[in-house]
């Protein structure tokens, strides 16, 4: 549609421009004026402007964004076109609040990695996983493995607490970071092929889970996270730090013995 626009091609100088966080203004003006509608509309359904104090490390690629089946569902219901939500990309976006259920980052049916696409189906746009075609709802279609009611709960309040603390304070986030980071940082014994926080689970013999190790290396430790181990990570982070996650420079005792036992992480230190 872009290279349409802009003239198969020329004009545009890189498909990068094409960004829904933080989008190019001439593109914006491209779109808007091809579809006859103000650029400020397009501007305000950008991330950017959803969350203007929000740091963008913290805002997941939408390969990489899961998604609420019963949202779909409600889609469905209302006889609307099916949409992915724009909260579904941030990190710590985790619970659906409207139906307290968990996202889904893989396809109920094939549990592949979940890539979205749409096709109409009597005259609304509906979602589909893109490997194996299945219908993504959590009513009829193909059977899928209800999330723990219980579990979602426990992930909702540490997830509310986060939102709190990347819309208003910078300092708190780069300790939220930090504690992160060392919970997924490797033991202090060398021979230890397990993180940190494998003694809050107390299970020996519990190795860190390949897909996770990159979170300790990184500024975004959630982007590099599958979403189980982020609701894990969140759970830990409340039952360490308390109900509000309030991370004084004087950790909690728990916290304390926990972070003692982590591999140094260099990118930032606590305090």
């Amino acid at each position: 549609m872009t290279t349409w626009l802009a003239g198969q091609g020329t004009g545009m100088q890189s498909r990068r421009l094409i960004d829904d966080i933080a989008p190019d203004p001439d593109l914006l003006w491209l779109w808007a004026r091809a579809c006859r509608i103000d650029p400020a509309r397009l501007t305000r359904l950008s991330l950017a402007f959803r969350y203007p104090n929000r740091a963008h490390v913290w805002t997941l690629d939408r390969s990489k964004a899961p998604v609420c089946l019963a949202c779909f569902d409600e889609d469905r219901a209302r006889g609307h076109d099916s949409y992915l939500r724009s909260a579904w990309r941030l990190a710590e976006h985790l619970v659906c609040p409207a139906h307290q259920q968990m996202l889904h980052d893989r396809c109920p049916a094939c549990s592949a990695q979940l890539r979205v696409s749409f096709q109409f189906r009597s005259g609304v746009l509906r979602p589909f996983c893109s490997r194996c075609g299945s219908l993504l709802a959590s009513r009829g279609g193909e059977p899928e493995h209800t999330p723990d009611a219980g579990f979602a709960a426990g992930v909702l309040d540490p997830q509310r607490q986060v939102e709190r603390i990347l819309k208003v304070n910078d300092d708190h986030r780069l300790r939220l970071a930090h504690a992160i980071r060392t919970l997924w940082a490797p033991l202090d014994r060398v021979d230890a092929a397990r993180p940190t926080l494998a003694l809050w689970f107390d299970q020996p013999g519990w190795h860190c889970p390949f897909e996770a190790r990159a979170a300790v290396s990184t500024d975004a430790p959630f982007q590099n996270l599958p979403l189980r181990w982020r609701a894990l990570t969140l759970i830990i982070l409340g039952d360490l730090f308390g109900a509000m996650l309030e991370f004084e420079p004087e950790m909690p005792e728990t916290a304390r013995w926990l972070f003692s036992r982590a591999v140094p992480v260099h990118l930032r230190r606590w305090g």
